[in-house]
């Protein structure tokens, strides 16, 4: 059995790549070290600048005491902070693997509790005080951050650019050498601590999913569909085909500190979509402004790109739309179906055509979304793009989607995909119509 290593100091991915025994881990309000991106990207001020996603609007207004949070049980803040960022229960997901900086409150009885929305991931570990935060700012990317508990002024929201950057940097990895998410799969044994590095991967959507979500628990129903959760190594039973198809946790771990009482695999796969797009789009961003700044400091118009700006925007812009437009993520060979009222929740948020239909609307069938593409291109992150790079990006997916090119990648969209989209497009984002 393999173990999906999540690694996030502090978001929906929330687990470090740390060693297993961290229990003499640094506090998590240690001093950040000088960050590679103050010297790489020179325009983007990743450790200073001003942030304007959801948790930085809600860590100010508990500063000002325009808001605050009331204590609730075992889970302390998170009930009330779930509910300030609307980020629904029932996106809950839980992960048994140790990796994170609260490995030491971590087994497989009591996994760390992950919550989501479109732009903010939370986690809790049962026996902590305090919570992990991460959220996707328009300008730099995926920002880390702490719940910190009761101080004289009550909880607090802190920023973090140091611990939680040891792993949500990819400089030392693959991605580029900007913050990103990260979700991973490798063997975990019944202590929770990962058996193997050499067989740990990150993982994307495009992943099959038979080596996906080790050392998560993961309920609903897939048919014949293998995964690698729920089965730990050295317990009975740890074949690929014992965690399958499960929908009732309560004979694995104690439930009651949990706001829910699942790990739903539609909300899994959603994730595993939804971070590898907002990676695509911070790398895009972080390397196009810093392309079109040193473009403008040799003498060329604002706006204007060298040649090799355009190929790099060419380069990257491609591997977007074809993450946007689900380029290589596997087929369902049974319908997927969830435990908890997550598919419901998340589509109910969907901008619709006069047909009622939406880019959230999801298929669960064959595929995961009914009309393949992406709902983040209806996110800040991507209007915030350089306008050039979305310019590029957004030509291609018309072009695409209007038959005039693409090749066999793009084979699986039919000709009812390319018009339903096309329609949802006119109604809910025209600006991309017009901007071809």
């Amino acid at each position: 059995m393999r173990s999906v290593r999540f690694l996030a100091a502090a978001a929906a991915l929330l687990a470090a790549l740390t060693p297993a025994d961290s229990a003499a881990a640094p506090a998590l309000t240690a001093p950040a070290p000088q960050l590679p991106y103050d010297t790489e990207y020179p325009t983007i001020p990743y450790a200073t600048g001003e942030t304007s996603d959801p948790v930085a609007v809600l860590a100010r207004g508990l500063e000002s005491g325009e808001v605050t949070l009331a204590r609730e049980g075992p889970s302390a803040y998170l009930a009330a902070i779930l509910r300030e960022l609307r980020v629904p229960v029932s996106s809950q997901m839980l992960v048994f693997s140790k990796t994170s900086l609260l490995a030491r409150l971590i087994w497989p009885e009591t996994p760390r509790a992950i919550y989501f929305n479109d732009r903010v991931y939370v986690a809790w570990t049962p026996g902590a005080d305090g919570l992990e935060i991460s959220a996707q700012d328009p300008e730099l990317g995926p920002v880390f951050y702490n719940l910190e508990p009761d101080g004289e002024d009550g909880p607090r929201i802190r920023r973090q650019t140091g611990l939680c950057l040891q792993c949500h940097d990819s400089f030392s990895l693959t991605g580029g050498g900007v913050p990103r998410h990260i979700m991973g799969s490798g063997p975990t044994d019944e202590n929770g601590q990962l058996a193997s590095h050499e067989l740990w991967q990150i993982t994307a959507d495009t992943t099959p999913i038979r080596e996906r979500w080790g050392g998560w628990y993961v309920t609903g129903t897939h048919g014949d569909q293998l995964h690698m959760g729920n089965v730990a190594l050295g317990r009975g039973g740890d074949s690929l085909t014992a965690g399958g198809n499960l929908t009732d946790l309560s004979e694995l771990i104690d439930l009651t500190p949990y706001p829910g009482a699942h790990s739903d695999i539609v909300a899994l796969l959603v994730t595993e979509h939804q971070t590898t797009v907002q990676n695509l789009i911070t790398l895009l961003g972080y390397r196009v402004r810093t392309r079109l700044h040193i473009d403008q400091e040799a003498g060329l118009p604002p706006g204007e790109m060298s040649p090799r700006t355009t190929r790099l925007v060419e380069g990257l812009g491609e591997s977007l739309v074809r993450a946007l437009l689900f380029v290589g993520t596997p087929r369902f060979e049974d319908p997927i179906e969830g435990t908890s009222t997550f598919a419901a929740d998340f589509m109910a948020g969907g901008r619709r055509d006069m047909q009622g239909r939406s880019l959230r609307d999801l298929d669960l069938q064959t595929r995961l979304f009914r009309h393949p593409l992406s709902y983040l291109i209806h996110s800040p992150e991507y209007d915030a793009l350089p306008a050039q790079a979305r310019a590029y990006v957004n030509a291609r997916i018309l072009s695409i989607l209007r038959g005039e090119e693409g090749g066999s990648d793009f084979a699986h969209l039919s000709a009812g995909d390319r018009d339903a989209i096309l329609s949802i497009l006119r109604y809910t984002k025209p600006g991309i119509l017009s901007d071809a």
